[in-house]
């Protein structure tokens, strides 16, 4: 007998859009919950338009972002969408809306509206600078929340350019955040109805565990680079590796596997904190121990010495490697896609996974359900 899914038999209404929200729902949709994703049906979620890959005019942006869910087509502003909104409400256990909090209310999806046909319900608001406050009406993404996070700041090359981090990290990481939070919810005693808020900036400086902590206890601006030497990008004869010794231990085994015991007995190489002070001095001692060496020869043997290493791969190479996580399913129009799957194991998860949907796929059965 198949192990029941965790989230099965749940009700879920993701009216939100673009990443954080949309991933957040996902991540239910992959545990067994029923997730509606309620779209205009004029163009819908606008990461349906974003590119630059498309699979048969699917973007795949969008169906990495929406699989085992639902489409329904709703003008959310046209006058007979509160009938729809309202049956929905009623039978749903939790909400997911990204709008800003004065469009929420225009559109009868604010908490206190939703709860008011369903006092069960869990209402998770995902905004960018919160619900409260000087710029809660201030519309957030990854770009900005990076740039006002100070994320693009530590990120930034010697020459002082900023970088923002390749991937929306600031949606992956409220959407996870969100995720967590709609469970713990659900997990209370009797189940009342609840108000989830989290903004985009607090999510992202909140997993910044690092960065905050060094400015909050020295009032000063962490300086670039890491705070393990070595924790480093190296140059080989072929190309490039990554090494790290995160603690002392790891230091003396990478010491003794390259040949240079004599750093173990010298006083700018002691500890971690001495090698920091040091950093370009032990850094260029390191890459003048590994130069001449090939990649594959200094990756075989760091990995006999038990010191954390590895190359530098593209994107292709990434997702090319035996190590790799891909899953896939079948699109009505894209044909198999591959995706990234769920990454938690030991949990039961949907089977095969549900394609990501046409736009307004399902409006029709969705509303002969509901007696519309």
């Amino acid at each position: 007998m198949l192990e029941p899914l965790a989230l099965e038999g749940l009700l879920v209404l993701d009216f939100s859009r673009a990443v954080a929200g949309p991933f957040c729902a996902m991540l239910l949709g992959d545990r067994g919950a029923r997730v509606i994703k309620v779209e205009d049906p004029k163009g819908g979620d606008e990461s349906r338009g974003w590119g630059p890959v498309y699979l048969e005019g699917e973007s795949t942006y969008y169906l990495g972002l929406n699989r085992n869910k639902e489409s329904l087509g709703l003008d959310l502003k046209a006058p007979g969408s509160r009938a729809v909104v309202e049956a929905l409400l009623a039978r749903a256990d939790v909400v997911i809306e990204n709008f800003r909090p004065d469009a929420a209310e225009r559109l009868g999806l604010s908490y206190a509206q939703t709860s008011a046909v369903n006092p069960r319900i869990i209402h998770a608001s995902i905004s960018g600078f919160g619900l409260n406050g000087p710029e809660e009406n201030r519309p957030g993404y990854d770009l900005i929340v990076q740039a006002m996070s100070g994320l693009m700041y530590a990120n930034r090359h010697e020459d002082g350019t900023p970088h923002r981090v390749a991937f929306p990290v600031t949606d992956v990481v409220t959407g996870l955040f969100a995720n967590q939070a709609i469970l713990l919810a659900l997990l209370q005693k009797d189940r009342p109805g609840r108000h989830i808020e989290v903004g985009l900036l607090d999510c992202l400086q909140a997993s910044m565990c690092s960065l905050g902590p060094m400015y909050l206890g020295s009032g000063e601006e962490p300086p670039i680079g890491s705070a393990i030497v070595p924790y480093h990008t190296f140059l080989c004869a072929d190309g490039r590796v990554v090494i790290g010794a995160p603690n002392e231990r790891i230091w003396q085994r990478f010491a003794k596997a390259v040949g240079r015991e004599g750093w173990l007995e010298d006083a700018r190489f002691a500890t971690n904190k001495i090698r920091v002070v040091n950093k370009e001095f032990v850094l260029g001692e390191i890459q003048a121990a590994i130069s001449g060496m090939t990649r594959a020869e200094i990756l075989e043997l760091l990995d006999r010495h038990e010191v954390p290493c590895g190359p530098i791969h593209t994107v292709a190479e990434a997702y090319s490697s035996p190590r790799a996580a891909v899953g896939s399913y079948e699109h009505p129009k894209a044909g198999t896609v591959k995706v990234s799957p769920n990454p938690i194991k030991g949990l039961p998860e949907v089977e095969p996974m549900a394609p990501a949907p046409l736009l307004g796929e399902h409006t029709s059965r969705i509303l002969a359900e509901l007696g519309l």
